[in-house]
């Protein structure tokens, strides 16, 4: 009886904690290609390309993507479809050589979460990216510890993306 009075005070702090705690994530993660800005902006501007150096379809194998009509620039787009549900992205704002910003939504979620890529010029021969998404998980009570491991989950992949585009953008 005194371990289900212990469980259940634990569900109590948890529960309560979650109805405090912030859903929102950002995760960020950044990485020096030796390229040019145009090379690594064109490998990330062009969802065509993305097939290149994503990580999504290197980790799941069941991701089976779909490019929209426009598949560079503003308006761009893409669906995918996974053993979790899938997803859809579209591209909301195209700078040429310093950044991309696209709308991503997961599974059925109302509100998209938002993520960019930005391209600095380091030096003369080295540049830097930063990919960064922020969101709400939009789940009370159980959001705010998913969010909790958002960086954990999502900050690898974004790792082995930048490796992938820095393989593609040096070549």
């Amino acid at each position: 009886m005194k371990v289900l009075r212990v469980v259940f005070w634990i569900f109590v702090a948890m529960f309560i904690l979650g109805v405090f705690m912030p859903q929102d994530y950002k995760i960020n993660r950044s990485i020096e290609i030796n390229s040019s800005l145009d090379k690594a902006f064109t490998l990330s501007n062009d969802l065509n390309e993305w097939k290149r150096w994503s990580p999504w379809a290197q980790l799941d194998d069941s991701v089976k993507v779909e490019v929209g009509e426009i598949s560079s620039g503003v308006g761009a787009s893409q669906s995918w479809r996974d053993d979790s549900g899938g997803g859809r992205l579209t591209f909301i704002e195209s700078v040429p050589n310093q950044r991309i910003s696209y709308n991503i939504w997961f599974g059925d979620a109302k509100h998209p979460a938002i993520s960019s890529m930005t391209f600095e010029q380091v030096t003369a021969n080295t540049i830097r990216v930063h990919w960064t998404i922020e969101g709400d998980m939009q789940m009370h009570v159980i959001g705010p510890w998913f969010a909790l491991l958002m960086d954990t989950l999502v900050g690898p992949a974004f790792e082995l993306g930048l490796e992938n585009l820095k393989t593609e953008a040096e070549k």
